[in-house]
């Protein structure tokens, strides 16, 4: 008995043992197929460079570096274009994959291997392009919070304030779409600071603009709906908006501009074309009219240097126009179509002047150059105006709703209607009835 259970002991043995070796044999297999390809670096040599593909491309664009002795250690491996560094993705120590940095611009590509330079011969040509992203949002809902849980209702109005936070009006006119709110997006967070639901004096809030020294907020609400209030200021500290306080129950007042160089506030009315200034005693007096033919006021915006004034019109215009403003005497030249049809008439055309169409042109902005951005919201589409007049199609497929990223072209928007450069050189669009903040990026 002892006999069997000594050779049943020592199969079982011999049996373990070959299957132990089997399995290490299996193991070095695969290690040594999966090694095949790899070339460890030798540190008794240096690394070697031949070339790079693509030689060109944008943001993004994956570079393969090919040479010898790279090693496989992404800590260790350093490239940079133009000398902005890019992202090292993987290296099989003869082959290195990088992601082109942002902006990187065109010029030499450098690897830099521990304590070793290394310069490929052929310059990296970047090709600059026009590409839409999500900022913030996701789907309808008025929820604060961190960026990545944030929820817009329908955001229509934003501008930046000069300490890099982003203010922004939530589209509302009654309980059944939430009332309009004023919410900021700062330091990664969503904060809601007055809610048309919880005030008597607003419900329609349409547009606001800050003082000089941005101590005062001042709003516009279209009081068509509810709400006794007009036009009002609120208190500014911080990224806090405190006391609203009511300056005029005019109804329909729309659009408001601080004057940049003189600190000026100009209040637009929705029916009549009519733009009023701000007087120290808080009356409105009227300074000019757009025209005879009771265009809806949209927005109005000042140039940087306050001597311009825009104003983009919708209904009975669907316009837009331009008017001097002398900061000395303090007042206003005689108004001119910048483009479109200064008619009851829409459309989606790109032209100069009055060639151009419009349907709806909403919250405008200006650039560096002088140029004009507009949100053309019934064409779902972002404008560019030239100081000349002369429009084309920015962002957007004119005509056509949607919601995606990507090339500035191909990319689709539903109903945009604000429009302001935030301090990153970005474009932000309010996309209304997709729920979210859409940037527009040169990279």
């Amino acid at each position: 008995m002892k006999t069997i259970c000594f050779y049943i002991i020592r199969s079982m043995a011999r049996l373990h043992t070959g299957v132990l070796i089997c399995m290490t044999l299996a193991l070095w297999g695969c290690s040594k197929d999966e090694r095949k390809d790899m070339t460890y670096p030798d540190k008794n040599s240096t690394a070697k460079i031949t070339q790079y593909t693509p030689i060109s491309g944008g943001s993004s664009t994956e570079l393969s570096l090919y040479g010898i002795n790279f090693g496989t250690d992404l800590d260790q491996i350093k490239v940079t274009v133009n000398d902005k560094e890019g992202t090292v993705l993987s290296s099989n120590g003869r082959i290195i994959v990088v992601r082109v940095p942002q902006n990187a611009g065109s010029g030499k590509v450098k690897l830099k291997l521990r304590d070793q330079e290394y310069t490929y011969k052929q310059d990296f040509e970047y090709g600059y392009q026009t590409v839409v992203y999500t900022f913030l949002g996701s789907t309808k809902l008025d929820e604060d919070g961190d960026f990545s849980q944030a929820k817009l209702s329908g955001p229509r109005y934003l501008k930046w304030s000069s300490d890099n936070a982003l203010y922004f009006v939530e589209e509302g006119a009654s309980s059944a779409d939430n009332y309009a709110a004023v919410r900021v997006a700062a330091n990664n967070k969503v904060t809601t600071l007055l809610k048309a639901s919880e005030s008597t004096l607003v419900e329609r809030l349409r547009a606001f603009d800050f003082s000089k020294d941005q101590s005062t907020v001042y709003l516009t609400n279209d009081n068509n709906a509810n709400g006794s209030m007009g036009f009002g200021k609120m208190n500014k500290s911080g990224d806090k908006l405190t006391n609203l306080t009511a300056l005029s129950v005019t109804a329909g007042l729309t659009a408001v501009a601080v004057n940049p160089a003189t600190d000026e506030v100009f209040v637009g009315i929705y029916s009549g074309g009519k733009v009023s200034r701000l007087m120290p005693d808080g009356s409105l007096e009227q300074v000019f009219v757009v025209n005879s033919k009771n265009v809806n006021i949209m927005d109005m915006i000042f140039s940087k240097d306050g001597k311009t004034m825009y104003l983009s019109a919708a209904y009975n215009a669907h316009s837009i126009y331009r008017i001097s403003y002398d900061t000395n005497t303090k007042t206003f030249g005689s108004i001119s179509v910048l483009a479109g049809p200064d008619a009851n008439t829409t459309g989606n055309a790109t032209g100069s002047g009055t060639a151009a169409r419009f349907n709806t042109p909403g919250q405008m902005d200006v650039d560096t150059e002088g140029n004009l951005y507009v949100a053309d919201r019934k064409n779902h589409c972002i404008r560019k105006i030239t100081p000349q007049g002369a429009v084309s199609t920015y962002a957007g497929v004119a005509g056509t709703s949607g919601l995606q990223n990507g090339n500035a072209l191909t990319a689709k928007f539903y109903d945009p209607e604000g429009c302001k450069f935030g301090p990153d050189g970005a474009l932000y669009i309010a996309d209304t009835w997709n729920h979210v903040i859409r940037k527009i990026v040169v990279e």
